[in-house]
């Protein structure tokens, strides 16, 4: 049986055998959706015909035009954005950023940005994914702003939407929905999508992040930040936290949890789904008597025969991806714009998150019934 709340199918729909034998096993949601590259195949991820009256029409163009067209998009809308609101939100965070005279500099930056766009690209992620990653990839980092450095909370707020919007908007009019974000009737699809099931693993994220770095905050963090971070202005905000509060700040981040790592988990294709507790193709008889060290560690860890599950093969694929952006992501935001940041200080500040993004995933795996 699974952990979540309760299904948004009606017990005679989860059983049904027509269901069953019709639900399309060919995966397309791990991490990457096609053997290859998006910029090699003209069509890769293109649309079905029966799909394309409820997608962008861009996406019917070939990939070789979709990306640079995104790329374009993307940095020509950061430029306009942050040229808006230069004269408020920028005049904060330019006094804690740390000047860059070199061109070199300027250069690694917006190859920062390429790069992201590549990876995000090739894996194939739709605009929801995208605005997680990146709701999930760069809150840590205003979220020390606003905490140490004093930072206006709308400062912080409107330079976040504006990370969110120039990747999420190009994605959003030239990439399909992957399978689980789009509308359908199966019950996985039903199960992932249903509003109150949605909102409860929101919070149930946005808590677990909210109590590791209540912990962090209370323990070890503040030495830590005061010794590494020069600039620091405050230590007001870390002091005046509490998990409710934190809880409330961190909203995004169960909502970005959610979409990336819930909703794709139980709404993938291949999935025999929680709403079949009959077709268990994924569990393998295991015997605890006769098996080597090496053979209980595999399927204490969701490996055997028959590999992963569906479910745990998506879920760990996306967990690896969003502690590798998140962590990585924070460290060099931090450790190259934030004057005054030491590498060990940058290092401390985005392992936190690190953390919190994998126990995250180990209670949404304990929530599927994984």
């Amino acid at each position: 049986m699974s952990h979540v709340p309760f299904l948004a199918v009606q017990p005679d729909e989860q059983f049904d055998t027509e269901i069953v034998k019709t639900r399309d096993f060919a995966s397309t949601n791990g991490f990457p959706r096609s053997s290859s590259s998006a910029m090699d195949a003209d069509f890769a991820d293109a649309p079905q015909a029966s799909q394309l009256g409820r997608v962008p029409p861009a996406t019917r163009l070939p990939g070789w035009i979709r990306f640079p067209l995104a790329v374009l998009i993307s940095f020509s809308l950061s430029a306009l954005f942050y040229s808006l609101v230069a004269d408020w939100a920028g005049v904060e965070l330019a006094a804690v950023s740390r000047e860059y005279e070199e061109e070199w500099q300027v250069g690694a930056v917006l190859a920062w940005k390429f790069a992201e766009l590549c990876t995000a690209w090739y894996a194939g992620y739709d605009w929801k994914d995208l605005a997680s990653l990146a709701t999930l990839s760069n809150l840590p980092y205003y979220f020390l702003l606003h905490t140490f450095y004093e930072l206006h909370l709308s400062s912080c707020a409107i330079a976040l939407a504006i990370d969110i919007a120039t990747i999420g908007i190009p994605f959003a009019l030239l990439q399909p929905l992957i399978h689980a974000h789009e509308p359908g009737g199966t019950p996985n699809q039903q199960v992932a999508q249903d509003a109150t099931i949605f909102f409860l693993m929101s919070l149930f994220g946005s808590a677990i992040y909210a109590v590791t770095v209540y912990g962090s905050l209370y323990t070890w963090l503040p030495v830590h930040i005061v010794v590494h971070f020069d600039g620091v202005r405050s230590m007001q905000h870390a002091h005046d936290a509490t998990i409710p509060l934190l809880v409330g700040m961190l909203i995004p981040i169960g909502w970005a949890t959610a979409q990336f790592l819930f909703t794709p988990m139980i709404g993938a294709r291949g999935n025999p789904g929680i709403t079949d507790p009959a077709l268990k193709p994924e569990k393998v008889k295991f015997d605890p008597e006769n098996a080597t060290f090496g053979e209980t560690v595999a399927f204490n860890l969701g490996y055997g025969p028959d590999g992963f599950s569906k479910r745990a093969e998506v879920l760990a694929k996306r967990t690896a991806v969003l502690i590798s952006c998140s962590v990585v992501n924070t460290f060099v935001r931090v450790f190259v714009t934030i004057a005054g940041t030491e590498l060990v200080g940058a290092a401390g500040w985005a392992g936190v998150w690190g953390i919190a993004a994998a126990l995250t995933s180990v209670a949404y795996a304990w929530a599927g019934n994984e």
